[in-house]
């Protein structure tokens, strides 16, 4: 008999009025109106009709490509995302640098990724900052200076093989770090400053942010089904889903 964990879904939810990051309001929703006829029941109108104004990056859970650091066609539409997939979950404290603020080095995660055997053929990492208390939920990041992730995990996860990068936090990168975006650099194989995918860029490879795991799914590897609107943008509203499969008897 096969006894199935999950699915637990990741994804934090595009909300009206629902601010998480990059200081920016929540997504406004307006009805549509063309002449007396009006796009909301509420209103009068036969059916919800809405106009949303949304930020994938600032108001959900969201995957993205190199081309949000570069120019070119790079959509997250176009990426061959697998129907299902090996991905670990790794819980980690990040630590606190001082001026550097609270920080993730690959030193770290490292140690956690071989604490638990290793890769172990997962094409995905999950990473779970702690604590992990439910407040993450509906958190707004904008000026917290929030945990970032060392330069050097980027090009460690490339290394690896990794394709598919999913964290709790608003950016893998440090709130104001001046424009280098370093770590999204170093993981999608793009030189400092530059702005034109090379021949070593992955264009296959996804940061997905603002994510959360719960509690109860533990560390270790899990079947991943990555879903990811097919929007033609540089990043777009993303839904992650985890289960796993154990045989009994």
């Amino acid at each position: 008999m096969m006894k199935v964990e999950g699915p637990y879904d990741l994804s934090l939810p595009v909300e009206t009025g629902l601010g998480r990051a990059w200081y920016i309001p929540g997504m406004e929703r307006h009805p549509v109106q063309l002449g007396s006829w009006i796009g909301s029941v509420a209103e009068g109108g036969v059916v919800n009709f809405m106009t949303l104004h949304m930020n994938p990056h600032a108001h959900g859970s969201h995957t993205e490509t190199l081309g949000h650091i570069c120019t070119g066609e790079h959509g997250v539409h176009k990426v061959e995302m697998p129907w299902i997939q090996s991905a670990l979950v790794v819980s980690i404290a990040p630590k606190d640098e001082g001026t550097h603020g609270l920080v993730i080095s690959w030193e770290a995660l490292s140690t956690a990724i071989n604490h638990l055997g290793g890769w172990q053929g997962a094409t995905a990492l999950i990473v779970r900052t702690l604590p992990n208390d439910a407040s993450k939920r509906t958190r707004n990041y904008s000026q917290t200076d929030a945990p970032y992730f060392s330069p050097e995990v980027g090009s460690a996860l490339a290394d690896a093989g990794i394709l598919h990068w999913l964290v709790d936090l608003p950016s893998v990168d440090r709130e104001e770090d001046g424009g280098a975006l370093a770590c999204h650099r170093t993981f999608w194989c793009v030189d400092p400053g530059q702005t034109i995918a090379g021949p070593r860029a992955r264009t296959q490879a996804t940061i997905s942010e603002l994510i959360y795991v719960p509690s109860e799914v533990s560390d270790g590897l899990w079947k991943m089904q990555l879903f990811v609107a097919p929007i033609a943008s540089d990043a777009a509203p993303c839904r992650p889903l985890l289960l796993r499969f154990d045989h009994e008897g």
